[in-house]
């Protein structure tokens, strides 16, 4: 079985195309949509979507700890990590992320589709299950407080485990821009806040950002 984990934040203008996009693919067994504190109409179109479960947080925890909670709902061992804001999925895209974990020719594949970034940052990824299940109660607070580090969280635990990783290009994929989501100073000031983290979390590693 396959869940798919949708975390959103005041999505009401995209999440109905990302929803659908999912709901195309035959492989996607359930949709999990976690309206991360969202005080727009996120979840109102969400649940007219039908899709398997809307969890509404009253707070803003993260993308992390959003797809922490969402995991306590799916039923999937494979699951599908979609950022709610995504241009441009379709089927294909889909199916290209997905058989290779289905197929367990890799335990995770990353969907390459931001330009002039890292591949590694891509929230875009099909994984096992056990990827995402915290092993200790330090690593459930790591990852439960991880926010934009979730990503950089699942790269250093399938290091450690030496586990098959695959990049897929996704052609035609674009995440929507912060300052288009949300204006200019509430944009600026998420991004700022993104790529803080990105660069703590590397410095803190001693890895290189770029």
């Amino acid at each position: 079985m396959i869940s798919c984990l949708i975390p959103a934040y005041n999505e009401e203008e995209r999440i109905k195309d990302v929803i659908y996009a999912v709901k195309n693919s035959n492989l996607v067994d359930e949709i999990i949509i976690i309206s991360d504190g969202s005080t727009d109409q996120t979840s109102e179109i969400a649940k007219k979507c039908k899709v398997t479960k809307v969890i509404e947080l009253k707070n803003n925890i993260g993308k992390g700890g959003a797809i922490i909670e969402g995991l306590k709902y799916a039923k999937g061992e494979i699951i599908l990590l979609v950022d709610a804001d995504l241009r441009g999925l379709n089927k294909e895209n889909l199916e290209k992320l997905i058989k290779p974990v289905l197929e367990d020719k890799a335990d995770m594949t990353i969907g390459c589709n931001i330009p002039f970034v890292k591949k590694e940052f891509s929230g875009l990824r099909c994984l096992k299950r056990f990827l995402l299940e915290p092993e200790t109660n330090e690593e459930y607070e790591k990852l439960l407080k991880s926010r934009f580090n979730i990503e950089n969280e699942l790269n250093t635990k399938a290091e450690k485990k030496n586990l098959k990783v695959l990049y897929v290009k996704m052609r035609g994929v674009r995440n929507v821009h912060k300052i288009k989501k949300y204006g200019f100073k509430e944009g600026l000031k998420r991004t700022i806040e993104m790529y803080s983290q990105l660069a703590f979390y590397f410095i803190k590693n001693k890895i290189k950002l770029f």
